[in-house]
């Protein structure tokens, strides 16, 4: 078993391998600090929100972990009661997409994000090429949108910084505009169907990612998020938990999740639900 405490994600514009990395973690986050700055601005430069994660990782192949294009960091305000609530929430009422074969229920939301503040469009389309996507065909599909209130959570807010923080961006907000896109997903399988992610293949979304697990039930096996090289050879796997981040550089490596089943136990009973909650965060330089 191994973690990612000792690895850190390059900066956009540098060379894997450089001494001038950009550290992802910081073990020494300070609990007291993160609490007396309830709004989020003027602290979120600070990487101790961030912290390390003591996730297991199976190694599948031996790699170089510091020199792959993945990590894993926790932010622990996800696990916060009064968060928990009004995510599942939010989260309770995602629907299928229309036009959309895959059955997970999803929000999305896309906005910009310039000057420390965000900025929420009203777009509801979503697509990829078929190329990246095959089970959807290229197809346009159309997702509800996250709410306001929940993007505009001071969790959410401080969540949302601290990946585009993380990321390191040879520019700040100050002084580029980037675009961003959220997608909120509920696995929920039953004892008839497994949760299927979209897509089940190895894939890339042509654009670099964070995936944060915000809610899991018990009662749930699967969800597994593996990392493979571009020739498809498997790297690691692990299990996500809750207050998890995996970041994915998309040009280095594809990454995929496993389904997800519902699995009866002592603390089940016929109808109670199962689900697992993950928030898909997305940056991206505007005119890049």
């Amino acid at each position: 078993m191994n973690d990612f405490n000792s690895l850190s994600l390059p900066h956009p514009k540098q060379e894997r391998g450089k001494d001038n990395m950009t550290t992802l973690l910081n073990s020494t986050a300070n609990t007291a600090a993160n609490k007396s700055c309830a709004a989020c601005k003027g602290c979120v430069s600070q990487a101790a929100i961030l912290a390390a994660s003591d996730t297991p990782v199976r190694l599948l192949k031996p790699v170089g972990l510091a020199q792959d294009g993945f990590q894993v960091a926790r932010f622990d305000p996800i696990c916060a009661d009064e968060f928990q609530s009004v995510q599942q929430a939010e989260y309770a009422s995602c629907k299928r997409g229309k036009n959309a074969k895959n059955k997970l229920a999803r929000k999305t939301r896309w906005g910009a994000y310039i000057r420390d503040t965000f900025s929420w469009q009203d777009r509801t389309t979503y697509s990829l090429p078929k190329e990246l996507n095959p089970e959807e065909g290229g197809a346009i599909r159309e997702f509800e949108q996250l709410d306001d209130a929940f993007l505009h959570n001071p969790v959410t807010e401080k969540l949302l910084r601290a990946v585009f923080h993380a990321w390191g961006f040879e520019k700040s907000s100050e002084e580029q505009l980037y675009q961003v896109q959220l997608s909120a997903i509920r696995y929920e399988p039953t004892i008839e169907t497994p949760a299927w992610p979209s897509p089940v293949a190895p894939h890339q979304d042509l654009v670099d990612g964070a995936i944060a697990v915000l809610h899991r039930t018990e009662n749930i096996v699967g969800g597994l998020s593996r990392i493979y090289d571009l020739d498809r050879r498997p790297l690691v796997q692990m299990d996500l938990r809750v207050g998890d981040i995996l970041f994915v550089r998309d040009a280095e490596v594809l990454h995929q999740v496993t389904p997800l089943m519902l699995e009866p136990g002592e603390n089940w009973s016929a109808g109670k639900p199962a689900y697992r909650d993950v928030l898909l965060i997305r940056f991206q330089p505007v005119g890049r």
